[in-house]
Order: C-alpha cells, then structure tokens, then sequence
C-alpha cells in the first residue's frame, strides 16, 4: 500500500512553530477530512514514498533528465476541507488542522514551517500620525485558522516567486554580457535557448496561479465556501451566513493577484529581452554569413578578370599560325591589353558593390536611427514640449519648436535630434507645424 509523507498543522500549536511529520495511507487521509472526495487525490497528482524513491533512482541514472512538469492549480471547498494545489504546496486544511503533503522533500518541509511560523503570528500594525506601530493581535481578532492556512499557501508561492524573479535577473545580464563577445558564434544563439524555456515554464506557473486565483473571485460561492467556521457557526444557529461575509477573501485574493500580475510582468520584460538578444545574435550571424557571401562573390569577381588574360593566353597558345608571330612587340601589347582589361572588369565590380552612394545612404540612415532613438528616450520631456505647443495660437516654426522642447529640459535631446523631429511633424514641408494637424491627430 502506497504511503505519503505529511506535514500536520494543528491548530492549537499556538506555542511552538514545530510540525509533525507522518507517513500516511490514503484511507488515513481520508478519515481525517471526511469531506474530501477520493477523486481530489487524483488532481493533487501525489507522489508516494515509494514513487519518489524511484523517481531519484532514474534522476541519478539519467544525468539530462529535467523536471518540465507544470503544477496543478486549485483552490476547491469541499465542504468542511479546502482542498488546495498551489505552485508546489498542496494541501487539505480544515478547521482544526492542515495536511500538507509531498512532505519528504525538503523544500516542501522548509515551506511547510515558514507557514506555520506565519500562521502562529499575531502580529499586526496601526498608523498613528504616519508612523507604522507594530503590537500583538488577540486571539479573537485574527483570522480563523483555514483562512490563515490558505493565505499563509498563497503568500508562500508569491514570495517563492519573487524571489525567482530576482535569481533570473543576474542569470539573464550575465548571459547577454556574454552573448556580446559572442555574436558570430552559433553557439551563442543556442546558450539563450535554456533560458527563454524555463522563463516560459515559470511564466505558465505564474498564468496558473492568475487563473486560479481569477477563478476564485468570479464566485462568490466559492468564496463563502471558504468561510469553514463561520459557515460551520452559522449551521449551529440555522442562520444562512451574509453573502457579505466573503469580503476579506476578496481582498485577499485581489492583493496577491496584483502581486502576481507584477511578476507576470517581469517575467515577460525578461522574455523580451532574451528575444531581443536572440534576434541581435541572429542579425549578427546574417550579416556574417552576408560577408562570406560578399567574399565568394569578390573571389569570383577576381577569378573572371584573371579568365580574360587566361583565356587570351588559351588561344596564342593552340600553336596556330595567325600571322602575328614574327609581329615585333604583339607579345606586350597582348599582355598589357588583357591585363587591363581583366582589371577594369575588376574595378567596375568593386566600384558598383562598394557604392560610395549605397554606403553613403547605409551611413545616413543608420544616423538618423540614432538621432530618433535619442529623441524618443526622454517621453516625458517630449509631453510636456507638446502640451506647451499646443496652448499656442500661432503655427510653430523650427525656432519655436526648439525653444519649446528645451523648455522641458530634455536629459537626451540636442538640436539635431529636435530638427529631425521636427521635420518629421511638418506634414506639408513647409518648415511650419499647423497646432490644426495636432489637434486633428490627437
């Protein structure tokens, strides 16, 4: 019979944050939350202690094994117990106790103690003429138990989060310091690979907890059900318990929602950035293989200009009479005019792929991406530079518009990157920006 490691909470432990530890059976589990379905140890998706053991059996065989599995996410009452998978806690809690389970890993232990010690904590705060003042709530003041149980969960996974959040940060800045000594390595484009796949996988978790939580504030029944002892005070006194009553669950779900939204945030900053790298790294190695391209074509261009002189030398050389051979000077003159011909094949090649105007035009444009880069790096100078000109009755003219601008006191911004933008903005070209196309634009 299959046997699970379990982390007890009790919650009358009001004096030591330890936990107890057991190994139990289902049908164990299930006399001590009678009002959980067998159904429910399915989506919990458990691991046995035997299960486990031969789990890291394999795991130490299989050196490249990784662990790509995505956590279930529930939060479901179900009647006198919650059952819950959050991130990597899963759990059954009741009014009196909580089991968590997955208890022979030690990550799962050191979790399952800081929820303990959180939900032992009476602490609390006042504000009293700005200053935050800490004391110790009564008893009857806190939360009950389940509730706390849940809250305890949920601020776990959003902390265990964020704490992620900070670890890839590093790992990503590393990694694109290193991609910029090695752009024209193909190695280099996959090195980013590992990284976009597990910010993927952390995103999907994170999208998991959202949704849960989601699901949970679209019913108010849900909600309610969480109540357990008040719900269960209610029923003693057959009164029906206010749908009002679920409003700290509300908040509360709605505070660590808005948590994890900022993480899914970060997450897809970072997940920007890789695919930005990614995109430089395969620019970079287009632009290699261009100049291996440009080679060839440049050994092939040289080649065909030695042909002429090859192909020259060719027919003198088929010992045919042709009148020329006793001619006195045919020798130099056949050789200078071969060479001179293959050569200025060769300098006309080079002279259309090396463009002075193509170059000229690349160098021009690559400028002017600079100029509006830096000309869009200060927005907030930029608003206030238009809400200034659009409080003027008369057309701005290039003066104006640059006086205007500098009135914002742009951190970024010179005078050329203001007269690019704004010829951008004279619509008809005639050095004059009409307040009439910002309004109609705006």
């Amino acid at each position: 019979m299959d046997t699970y490691a379990v982390a007890i909470l009790n919650s009358d432990d009001n004096e030591s944050a330890k936990l107890s530890l057991k190994n139990m059976r289902i049908e164990q589990i299930l006399k001590q939350a009678p009002g959980t379905h067998a159904r429910d140890f399915f989506s919990l998706s458990l691991t046995s202690l035997g299960d486990a053991a031969s789990r890291k059996r394999r795991a130490i065989l299989n050196h490249y094994s990784v662990n790509n599995k995505i956590h279930p996410w529930f939060v479901l009452p179900r009647g006198s117990e919650i059952v819950m998978s959050f991130g990597c806690v899963r759990a059954i809690i009741n009014r009196q106790s909580a089991y968590i389970f997955e208890a022979h890993k030690p990550t799962i232990r050191q979790q399952a103690l800081r929820i303990a010690e959180n939900v032992q904590k009476t602490d609390s705060f006042t504000l009293n003429d700005g200053q935050i003042i800490l004391h110790a709530r009564s008893k009857k003041d806190l939360p009950n138990f389940e509730l706390r149980c849940v809250e305890e969960v949920i601020r776990e996974v959003c902390t265990m989060y964020d704490r992620r959040i900070r670890l890839y940060e590093p790992i990503v800045n590393s990694l694109m310091d290193r991609m910029n000594s090695e752009a024209f390595s193909p190695s280099g484009l996959h090195k980013l690979v590992p990284v976009k796949d597990s910010l993927q996988r952390f995103e999907m978790n994170v999208k998991g907890a959202i949704r849960c939580i989601t699901d949970l504030l679209d019913s108010d029944e849900d909600m309610m059900n969480l109540l357990l002892t008040e719900k269960a005070m209610a029923e003693s006194q057959n009164k029906v318990l206010p749908i009002e009553s679920h409003e700290n669950v509300e908040l509360l779900l709605e505070e660590y929602g808005r948590q994890l939204n900022s993480i899914l945030l970060e997450i897809a900053y970072l997940l920007q950035r890789v695919q930005s790298k990614q995109d430089i790294v395969a620019l970079s190695l287009d632009a290699y293989r261009n100049r291996m391209i440009r080679m060839n074509l440049y050994l092939s261009v040289v080649g065909i200009s030695l042909a002429f002189g090859t192909a020259v030398a060719g027919f003198f050389g088929m010992n045919v009479i042709n009148g020329w051979e006793s001619s006195e000077g045919i020798f130099e003159i056949v050789v200078m005019g071969s060479c001179l011909f293959g050569g200025g094949f060769m300098g006309t090649c080079y002279s259309y792929l090396e463009g002075t105007k193509t170059h000229t035009k690349t160098i021009e444009n690559l400028n002017q991406i600079e100029v509006l880069n830096r000309a869009l790096s200060d927005l907030p100078a930029l608003d206030y530079s238009f809400e200034l000109m659009l409080k003027e009755k008369e057309p701005l003219t290039r003066e104006k518009f640059r006086e205007k601008v500098f009135a914002s006191e742009p951190e970024n911004m010179r005078e050329s990157e203001i007269d690019f933008l704004f010829d951008l903005l004279d619509y008809s070209k005639n050095n004059v920006i009409d307040k009439d196309d910002f309004l109609r634009d705006f």
